[in-house]
């Protein structure tokens, strides 16, 4: 019997030693980050590489505007080694679980100098005067979407990299290759989509809730959504409204974003000659996409740009 246990015992011994090789790849030792959005998450993933293992708080199918992190999530949050969010202001729900997070390090707020930084103000390229953000009927300040907009993602990013840096400065050559591809990309999305809102056919998209507010602005074009900009459900009277504009207009699309629900986007089908189109809003994958092991912001935003086209120029 002795003999047994000295060969379990050299075994466990060999193993110990073997996975202690393997340390950088092993899941335990990677940084440990959870995003708000999907951006954030890709961000995290493309910047980190090999180092972080990261996830969106928020579960497949989504609509964030009616999400409240349960007690275990919040839990699991707080125990990880980094929350990303866009900042207090525009993340009421962020800011709830920022705030049951003692250790500051272990928080980023991505884009938390907004309106310091003048990054919202328009390109000079259309020759319009630069001028804060507009937005029918409402305040700009209730608009989370901030990660459609590609200039202030830029800003995301690089807080992304120096907070990774910090946490990791033995890896800081790494992250900092990763960014500058990103940013690449990034910079390559801001060129097309000043590309297809040139001299556009239209000057209107119809989209199934408020979630265009800052690529608008950005790009100089209009948004009018079915549901409000918390997708909140519409009267009838705002319905009826919606599709006399949608068919004064004679848009030959709208669009439609895959975790808002089309209850309402059904009846305007029905009653306008408009053809749908799918417009991604970046808030969170859907459980199919989920899957899929090469999505990522530019691949999204790609094809939220060929939409974009289809919508003010075909």
């Amino acid at each position: 019997m002795k003999k047994i246990y000295i060969i379990v015992g050299t075994l466990l011994t060999i193993g110990l030693i073997l996975s202690g090789c393997n340390t950088e790849t092993s899941k335990d030792d990677k940084i440990k980050i959870y995003a708000t959005n999907f951006p954030y998450e890709s961000f995290a993933k493309q910047i980190g590489g090999k180092y972080v293992d990261a996830n969106s708080i928020y579960p497949s199918g989504t609509d964030l505007h009616n999400y409240e992190p349960t007690q275990k999530e919040m839990l699991n949050i707080a125990k990880s080694d980094l929350f990303i969010y866009s900042s207090n202001e525009l993340d009421p729900v962020a800011k709830k679980i920022s705030s049951t997070i003692k250790n500051d390090d272990h928080k980023l707020e991505a884009v938390a100098n907004l309106k310091e930084s003048h990054i919202l103000e328009h390109h000079h390229e259309h020759g319009e005067e630069e001028h804060e953000h507009e937005h029918e009927g409402e305040e700009s300040d209730n608009d989370p979407h901030i990660w459609l907009d590609p200039i202030v993602n830029k800003e995301a990013a690089k807080s992304i990299k120096d907070k990774l840096v910090q946490k990791d400065p033995e890896h800081k050559e790494y992250y900092q290759k990763n960014y500058q591809n990103l940013i690449k990309d990034i910079n390559e999305i801001d060129e097309s989509l000043q590309n297809v809102t040139k001299d556009t056919k239209r000057d209107t998209v119809f989209i199934s809730h408020d979630s265009l507010g800052y690529l608008a602005n950005r790009y100089h074009f209009k948004q009018k959504g079915v549901t409000g900009m918390n997708n909140e459900e519409p009267t009838q009277k705002e319905i009826l409204e919606i599709i006399k504009d949608i068919n004064n207009s004679k848009s030959p699309y709208i669009l439609y974003e895959q975790n808002v629900s089309s209850k309402m986007t059904d009846i305007i089908k029905k009653d306008t000659k408009s053809k749908p189109l799918k417009f991604h809003n970046l808030e969170v994958l859907t459980k199919d996409e989920a899957k899929q092991k090469n999505i990522s912001y530019q691949s999204l935003m790609e094809e939220n740009i060929k939409t974009l086209d289809k919508a003010l120029n075909k």
